[in-house]
């Protein structure tokens, strides 16, 4: 592994990196202030186990191989629009005209909340070839195995973004919950995250293809 004065800064970089706004801190804001704690750090957290199909990939060399292929980008990112698209519309449709006391209404499951982000992160190509840029620049041939270098720092970096995401989704909860008490409100906010998705989505299928 690279010396302890470089971890430093490589875990100082992750910290500014995770408070970047962008859409994954979109998603994760309106997530917390619209239905609450556990929901936004469950999102968080299915950012943090996208990991576990990027980072071996990252460590294989496949990203470089997916990153050559514009085809293979494409179908990724047109999966993920449409997979977004379809979350934002079904927010909206549920928060529409609907009574926060009504029985039929539910909030987002544990499971939908997990998926989200892990699915956000997955389907967004610029995600993987942000770690394929990133994290070579921290890593020392003479330190060991450059491919366990990567996996190890690759999981540093998710470890270390997700307990900042998860200070983040805290913070929008307890905004959430000062608005709660006011349910139009909060069905507007659900219907905000609705917006933001299909935005994400909107944004991930006319996004140009990387490499132009």
């Amino acid at each position: 592994m690279p010396e302890s004065s470089t971890i430093v800064a490589f875990i100082g970089a992750v910290v500014v990196l995770s408070v970047t706004p962008g859409p994954d801190m979109a998603l994760l804001v309106t997530r917390g202030i619209s239905q609450g704690r556990k929901a936004a750090c469950l999102t968080a957290l299915g950012f943090a186990l996208a990991g576990v199909v990027q980072l071996p990939l990252l460590a294989l060399g496949v990203a470089a191989v997916i990153q050559s292929s514009p085809l293979a980008l494409d179908a990724i990112r047109y999966v993920g629009a449409a997979y977004l698209l379809w979350r934002g519309v079904h927010l909206i449709r549920n928060a529409s005209g609907v009574s926060m006391n009504a029985p039929g209404r539910r909030p987002a499951t544990a499971l939908w909340a997990l998926r989200d982000g892990v699915i956000a992160s997955l389907t967004n190509p610029k995600g993987m070839i942000f770690l394929l840029a990133f994290l070579p620049q921290f890593i020392d041939p003479a330190e060991g195995p450059v491919g366990l270098q990567l996996f190890l720092l690759g999981l540093l970096m998710k470890s270390t973004a997700l307990i900042v995401e998860s200070g983040i989704a805290i913070a929008a909860a307890r905004v959430g919950s000062l608005v709660a008490r006011a349910p139009e409100t909060v069905i507007w906010l659900e219907r905000v995250s609705g917006v933001v998705l299909i935005g994400l989505g909107l944004r991930l299928a006319a996004m140009e293809r990387l490499g132009r």
